[in-house]
């Protein structure tokens, strides 16, 4: 089929009603209208979108006649999949990265005077059902009011991802911003209460003064008293208070209620260790063994109300070993942190061994023996000691994700702010896509995302090619970015950047070959500040990156990368690398 500038099409949605099926048509015909300015047109050139129990959730198949073209959806979720997919792989557009209202950078959209479109069928279906971003907005809840949001909750959509898990004040802001319809009609649905969830369904305001036994009993006879914006002091509650599992289901269900886009409650412990509650009932039990009965105990009430409600159950830290003794609810989702009492796991073994029968994988299949619902927790930015710096892993993920199909483990959810896109963007680019789609290698992958960076494509691709092999499994998830920094060969990395620079036509690829290096570049100067080898001008270069770019700590909106480094500069650097077009 040959398409033409300005043809005319007609865009038939069979269920118009759902609100994920009626965007993926306004997708389709918005792109079209991008690519080829194609008018629309009630005898024009037929596109079929429709919803059939044929194919599987979240499922697809796209037939291309020379007589029109049909996307058909398991769900509506599906059919958007089914839009993305047609408009990548048929017509060459490339949604990896972000458009951000600063800098002209982002994803690509081609344009064409005529485009000649194969007949072919293509079926897809989802590898793994949970691929979730958490949400923070910064190291803590932070602030959800910026320019890239509404960006960041497009990109997620076109890359897969179906889950936030975010804190309540997040949540509670982007319903207040008017954000929950455009999560609604991609699709992605919520996860919500995380370190807060204790001081949300149990207002420490009003229950410290009320109900002190509700909380812990600390070794000294007192009752641990919580304080309003405090989130640390982990398993903060008495375990074994029937009133205090029945005050928070009260209060979950009421909450739930008003927020029908929530499907999850995260009733998780607040941050950090901490000691277990000192009374006698707790006492007797282990503080995972009080912790679980708590949540079997929370999960009960709520599914003797609200069925559909799932409880996401945080196992973390030394809150972990799963109780020979317990049979978990069908509404828990087990959570399970890749950071043990032990610390954090290493990463970047292509095998996925960094991950694949570890004592994390082991304690998650426990778990699994008895919950139907299990998930990874993971950090592909790295955590909070990486500070954001580069941490190449997303040649594992096709191997992690094939074993946790084979082991029944519903897939896994990464830390991910919209302010930290571009540090760690072929981690997230590849997370949700490999384990929507179990046949997408790295090497798919980032010839996939590479598109955005045009003629310097294949630069592009050798620069991750040699990070990957720099990282495999030598050091554990907080110490990646500086053992990247230190062993890779930067100065070859450099020069292929320089080469796709001067091999590439278009301005937005070349301002995304420069978010791409300006995430290396911060990786290598915060690396050289922390072991005190900087030099005067590379730490100014660094404070620069930081008060320019920088969408951290900051800039209000910034470009969607997170420079950590709070010394400002007024400075201005004349460099082709930081001069965006």
């Amino acid at each position: 089929m040959l398409f033409k500038q300005g043809m005319p099409i007609r865009v038939f949605n069979e269920a118009d009603a759902d609100p994920i099926a009626r965007f993926a048509a306004e997708e389709l015909a918005c792109y079209l209208q991008k690519m080829l300015a194609v008018t629309v047109a009630e005898d024009g050139f037929p596109f079929e979108l429709k919803m059939a129990d044929s194919e599987p959730e979240e499922g697809f198949c796209i037939t291309i006649a020379d007589d029109h073209v049909c996307l058909t959806g398991g769900d509506g979720r599906g059919l958007l999949y089914a839009v993305y997919e047609f408009l990548e792989a048929e017509w060459g557009c490339c949604f990896g990265a972000m458009n951000t209202p600063e800098a002209d950078v982002g994803e690509i959209v081609p344009q064409y005077t005529e485009k000649e479109i194969t007949c072919k069928i293509r079926h897809c279906s989802a590898g793994l059902p949970y691929r979730a971003a958490i949400v923070q907005f910064d190291c803590w809840a932070g602030n959800a009011d910026r320019g890239l949001t509404l960006p960041f909750i497009n990109w997620l959509a076109k890359n897969r991802y179906n889950r936030i898990v975010t804190w309540h004040s997040c949540y509670a802001q982007l319903r207040e911003l008017g954000y929950l319809p455009e999560l609604e009609k991609r699709g992605i649905r919520l996860t919500v209460g995380h370190h807060q969830a204790c001081s949300v369904w149990l207002p420490p305001e009003k229950y410290a003064v009320e109900h002190p036994e509700f909380y812990r009993l600390l070794s000294d006879g007192n009752r641990y008293t919580p304080t309003l914006g405090d989130y640390h002091g982990q398993w903060i509650l008495c375990a074994h208070s029937e009133k205090c599992v029945d005050e928070v289901a009260r209060n979950i269900l009421t909450w739930a209620e008003e927020n029908p886009l929530v499907d999850t409650v995260a009733f998780w412990p607040q941050d950090d260790v901490d000691e277990d509650c000192q009374c006698e009932q707790c006492r007797r039990h282990s503080k995972t063994e009080n912790y679980l009965y708590f949540e079997n105990e929370l999960a009960k009430r709520l599914a003797a109300v609200r069925p559909d409600l799932m409880v996401d159950v945080l196992i973390y830290k030394d809150l972990w070993t799963c109780p020979a003794d317990i049979e978990l609810c069908d509404n828990i989702r087990i959570d399970m942190s890749t950071w043990g009492a032990d610390g954090l796991r290493t990463c970047g073994r292509p095998d996925g061994s960094c991950l694949i029968g570890t004592r994390f994988e082991e304690t998650l299949l426990g778990y699994r023996q008895k919950c139907r619902h299990t998930v990874y927790y993971e950090y592909y930015m790295g955590n909070y000691g990486n500070r954001q710096r580069v941490m190449p892993a997303a040649d594992e993920l096709q191997a992690i994700f094939r074993r946790c199909a084979d082991v029944e483990i519903d897939g896994s959810g990464t830390q991910i702010e919209c302010f930290n896109l571009w540090n760690n963007l072929l981690n997230f680019y590849s997370f949700a896509r490999s384990a929507y789609d179990l046949e997408m290698t790295a090497e798919k992958a980032m010839h996939a995302l590479s598109a955005i960076c045009g003629e310097g494509a294949e630069a592009v691709c050798r620069v991750w090619e040699l990070c990957e092999s720099c990282l495999d499994g030598q050091v554990p998830i907080d110490q990646t970015g500086a053992f990247v920094a230190e062993h890779i060969d930067r100065e070859k990395v450099y020069a292929l950047f320089d080469q796709a620079l001067q091999q590439t036509v278009s301005a937005r690829c070349r301002n995304n070959l420069r978010m791409l290096r300006m995430a290396f570049r911060h990786s290598d100067l915060a690396t050289a500040l922390e072991k005190k080898i900087i030099l005067p001008s590379q730490q100014a270069e660094l404070s620069y990156l930081a008060s320019r770019f920088d969408s951290y700590t900051v800039n209000h909106t910034g470009y969607g990368i997170s420079i950590p480094y709070v010394q400002p500069s007024d400075t201005d650097i004349n460099d082709v690398w930081y001069s965006f077009e």
